[in-house]
């Protein structure tokens, strides 16, 4: 029996994921019993939907999970104006698709199970099977036809919920997922352990890796045995296409493939999907592929957030796996620093800044052979405000690659609070949680614009003076008001707030733009200083490049440290 398509979006949807004891039944039964009082249904009905709550919880907790509370089922349920759905989830295989079919009575009139199926099916008005190769799913449907059942909702407060529980939901991931790249024996078990997290959360139709053409030999034969690889010899030609993506894909109609020019008629079929490219070290490795059944929806933000994170861990972990097979002694340290620099670019590239009326931001960087820890970012909050981030880690190598990666995480779910100080605070606890004894930090400086570009909220956490030139070509500083991120989790932040009338100029920088210049002398600040002084006016591009020139002058084409500015001009 395949799957059948499901009913109609629900609109609001609770799911609980409990341990496989039947001594949880009754207490959230009486929780779903609950939701259905206020919907004007009969006596009977209530009564029945108790029948069916509790026939289709102890059959995933006695069947499913065969009694074993170590395993976890999950219930989940929505109403929609006209229908109610009940679904549950365990680990087993579920009963046959005869059964299913045409569930009888059993034969012995005393025995003492048997009768499930038969009273679900004797009340419900669709039963709904799907299999996956984490387990079994059968989803219950009752119609109310023109009943206009009541859903009563709070959307501000839904909103905010949603958003609370997506930000814990990709923040515990990441923790797990972290924790089962250092301790994993090698990629395979990496990879598929994190695939399960993420179908536990999401229980989709399929999530896989589609490896591309370039992927290392080495990787291909120890990931080949798994359920969940796809060889780009073997795979479906649609599959290869798609893990041929260099870009992240997100789709929910056909409509959207072809607005993203992906012209793949076999996907029209298909309700939504998504790619995620797995690309570290200067290596294609291949894709994270969901594709979803028609019908579904999910929190979309909280699931591409999620899905984000897995592919960047995958690509650290492809490209350490990598590297391990690639170095001997005598290039073990080269290959480490070029990767790791080269690991930094990949997972965290200078994307494109937001446009406005109201500004305009240019981001440029030239990282060094040795050193991997600079990273910009220029963002959109849901309002149209303008939020621009310069960090510095300390450290090097793989680990400031995933610390910088961690911080854009955090970044990212943090972008609707309202100040840049507060921004800080929230991101310090995230990275002080993460981080436990590690003795890393990262330097950081955030500067917010709202959208109409008439107000600036700037904070700094530890960083390198931001230079702020006011419209008649006077400069001051935006200084530090607390230390490094990742040190104390108290720590607090003060926020600058300045009027706006346009024709300002932010220039962010790091510390590799003026150090290299002190020799012992502890006077590169100020020279660096009075260039950018004598350029304030210059566009972006001659800026950098006059920069990039000075440097290379004494020093030549090769950093010492990186080099990255941020120039934020608030537009007439």
């Amino acid at each position: 029996m395949g799957p059948h398509p499901l009913p109609p979006p629900a609109i609001g949807v609770v799911r609980h994921s409990v341990p496989a004891d039947s001594a949880l039944v009754a207490p959230l039964r009486n929780t779903f019993i609950e939701a259905l009082s206020t919907g004007g249904l009969s006596e009977h009905d209530l009564t029945q939907w108790r029948l069916v709550f509790s026939e289709l919880m102890f059959n995933a907790i006695v069947h499913g999970a065969h009694g074993d509370a170590s395993q976890a089922i999950i219930m989940e349920w929505s109403v929609t104006p006209d229908s109610i759905s009940l679904a549950a989830q365990d680990p087993g295989a579920g009963p046959s698709d005869a059964v299913l079919l045409a569930p009888e009575l059993p034969a012995d009139p005393t025995a003492e199970s048997g009768r499930g199926l038969f009273i679900i099916a004797s009340f419900v008005d669709e039963i709904l099977p799907w299999r996956s190769p984490h387990g079994f799913r059968l989803e219950v449907v009752k119609h109310y036809p023109n009943q206009g059942l009541p859903l009563p909702s709070n959307p501000e407060l839904d909103g905010v919920l949603d958003e609370l529980s997506s930000c814990y939901e990709s923040l515990t991931v990441f923790h797990r997922l972290t924790g089962n790249l250092i301790e994993s024996g090698n990629l395979r078990d990496f990879i598929g352990s994190s695939l399960l997290e993420f179908v536990s959360l999401h229980p989709l139709d399929r999530i896989f890796f589609q490896a591309s053409p370039a992927i290392p030999e080495p990787l291909r034969n120890s990931l080949s045995m798994a359920a969940w690889f796809l060889d780009p010899n073997d795979a479906d030609p649609t599959l290869r296409r798609l893990g041929a993506l260099t870009r992240e894909t997100v789709w929910e109609t056909p409509q959207d493939l072809s607005r993203q020019d992906i012209d793949i008629k076999a996907l029209h079929s298909i309700g939504a999907g998504c790619v995620f490219p797995i690309v570290a070290g200067g290596i294609h490795f291949g894709a994270l592929i969901v594709l979803r059944k028609p019908g579904v929806t999910e929190g979309k933000s909280r699931t591409l957030g999620t899905l984000r994170t897995l592919a960047d861990l995958c690509g650290i972990a492809c490209a350490n796996t990598h590297l391990t097979t690639l170095r001997d002694e005598s290039q073990k340290a080269l290959h480490e620093l070029e990767i790791a620099v080269e690991l930094q670019r990949a997972l965290l590239p200078i994307l494109p800044a937001p446009t406005s009326a109201c500004w305009r931001v240019s981001i440029y960087q030239d990282s060094s052979l040795t050193i991997a820890g600079d990273y910009a970012i220029a963002r959109s909050d849901a309002a149209g405000n303008l939020v621009v981030a310069m960090i510095d880690v300390m450290g090097k190598g793989v680990s400031a690659a995933l610390l910088a990666s961690i911080f854009r995480t955090a970044f990212d779910m943090c972008l609707h609070l309202p100040a840049a100080n507060t921004m800080l605070e929230t991101i310090n606890r995230t990275l002080c949680h993460q981080l436990g004894e590690l003795s890393m930090f990262i330097t950081c400086a955030i500067a917010r614009v709202s959208a109409d570009g008439k107000a600036l909220d700037h904070a700094s956490a530890g960083h390198c003076p931001t230079f702020f030139y006011q419209t008649d070509g006077t400069r001051r500083f935006f200084k530090p008001s607390g230390p490094p991120l990742g040190i104390l989790a108290t720590s607090s932040y003060a926020s600058e707030r300045v009027a706006l009338r346009g024709g300002e100029r932010l220039v962010f920088i790091t510390d590799g733009c003026y150090e290299w210049d002190r020799h012992g002398e502890g006077s590169g600040w100020q020279r660096f200083v009075e260039h950018v002084d004598n350029h304030r006016n210059s566009p972006p591009p001659e800026l950098w490049s006059q920069l990039r020139q000075r440097i290379a002058n004494p020093s030549g084409p090769h950093l010492e440290d990186d080099c990255t500015i941020i120039t934020l001009d608030i537009l007439p």
